[in-house]
C-alpha cells in the first residue's frame, strides 16, 4: 500500500487471509490513482477520524467512492477503518495505554472482516457503524472480550457487596468472533485485565460486568453440552432477565450465509451448528438474555443456575 504502510503492518500482525489483503490493497491503489477518488476518501478520513462522525453521516461519500473505483461499499468502508488504526495507535501512546490493549482492540477488524466474507461473500465490513467507540477510546479489547462503560439496564441489583440501580454505569462486555475459545483460563484472564484496566469502576473491591446477548439466553444450556466452554461462560453470569424471540435473528452468527436456508437444510459442520440445527428442527425458539458478573479480581462471585426473570 503506497501511502498507508501501517495498514499492511496491521494485516500482517493479525494474519489476514492473503485474498483479503489483496482486496484491500487493490481498493486503495484504485483510490490513489484517481484524484477525485483520493479527494473524496480524504474527506471521509477527516469526517471519521478528525471529527469523529459516524458512517451514517457521510454514507453518500462512501457510496460515491464505491462507484468511482468500482469496489463494494463494504470494502471501501473497511479500508477507511483500517487506515485509521495508525492515528489510533498514536493516541494510545499519548494516553499511556499499553500496546497489547491496542492489538487486542484492533483485532475486531479481522473478526468483522471474516464475518462479512462468510455472510456477504465480500472482504470488508457490513457493520461499519459499530467501530466508532474503538476510535473514540471508549471501547477496549482486553484479552478475549471487549469492554465499555454502559448504563445498567435492569431495575436494581444488591448482591455480593455491590449495589446498582437502573442507569448506573457498569462495564458492558462484547464477545468478538473468530478469537480464542471460551475456556475458563481465557475468560478469567480477560476479567482480570478488565478489573485492573477499569480500576476506577470497582465497588468495594469488586467490579460488575454486564452483557446482553443471544449467547446468554438460558435455554442455550439445554442446547449445548453441559461441559462446553460456552455453557460454562453462560454460568459465569447471573441472568437477570431473558426474552424468547419469534425469529432467530442471530442465526447468521452460527450458520453464516446459510442462515436463510430452511431449517431442514441448515449446515451441521460444527458441533454448535449441529446443536442449534437440532433445536430449531424440533420446533424450539431462541432468544436473548441480560446478565451480570460480579468479579473481585480473582473469583467470579455470580453464577447462573437457570433461574431468571422471563419477559
Amino acid at each position: 500500500m503506497k501511502k498507508y504502510n501501517h495498514a499492511v503492518l496491521v494485516m500482517d500482525r493479525l494474519d489476514f487471509p492473503s485474498q483479503a489483503k489483496e482486496a484491500v490493497i487493490n481498493a486503495e491503489e484504485k483510490i490513489f490513482s484517481k484524484p477525485l477518488a483520493e479527494k473524496l476518501y480524504n474527506s471521509m478520513y477527516k469526517s471519521y477520524w478528525v471529527r469523529k462522525k459516524n458512517f451514517k453521516t457521510f454514507f453518500w461519500k462512501s457510496r460515491l467512492l464505491s462507484r468511482l473505483i468500482d469496489e463494494h461499499i463494504y470494502t471501501v468502508n473497511f479500508l477507511l477503518l483500517l487506515n485509521c488504526t495508525e492515528p489510533l495507535l498514536e493516541e494510545y501512546r499519548k494516553q499511556g495505554i499499553d500496546e497489547d490493549v491496542y492489538w487486542n482492540t484492533v483485532f475486531d477488524l479481522k473478526a468483522k472482516l471474516l464475518e462479512c466474507k462468510e455472510v456477504k461473500g465480500i472482504w470488508g465490513t457490513f457493520v461499519e457503524d459499530w467501530f466508532l467507540k474503538f476510535y473514540k477510546l471508549e471501547r477496549f479489547g482486553l484479552g478475549r472480550f471487549q469492554y465499555e462503560h454502559y448504563k445498567f439496564t435492569s431495575k436494581s441489583y444488591k448482591k455480593h457487596g455491590v449495589s446498582l440501580k437502573a442507569g448506573d454505569f457498569v462495564l458492558t462486555m462484547h464477545i468478538p468472533s473468530h478469537s480464542q475459545s471460551l475456556t475458563e483460563e481465557t475468560r478469567l484472564d480477560s476479567y482480570r485485565r478488565a478489573y485492573e484496566f477499569f480500576s476506577d469502576r470497582q465497588q468495594n473491591g469488586k467490579i460488575v460486568f454486564s452483557c446482553h446477548s443471544w449467547l446468554l439466553y438460558p435455554d442455550n444450556l439445554k442446547i449445548l453440552p453441559e461441559k462446553s466452554n460456552l455453557s460454562q461462560f453462560i454460568r459465569d453470569f447471573e441472568i437477570l432477565f431473558s426474552m424468547k424471540m419469534p425469529m432467530f435473528t442471530d442465526a447468521w452468527r452460527v450458520f453464516g450465509a446459510d442462515a436463510k436456508k430452511p431449517v431442514s437444510q441448515l449446515p451441521t459442520d460444527t458441533s454448535m451448528q449441529r446443536a442449534f440445527a437440532k433445536w430449531l428442527q424440533d420446533g424450539n425458539k431462541t432468544g436473548n438474555g441480560y446478565g451480570v458478573i460480579v468479579f473481585d479480581g480473582e473469583s467470579i462471585l455470580t453464577g447462573s443456575n437457570g433461574e431468571h426473570e422471563k419477559s
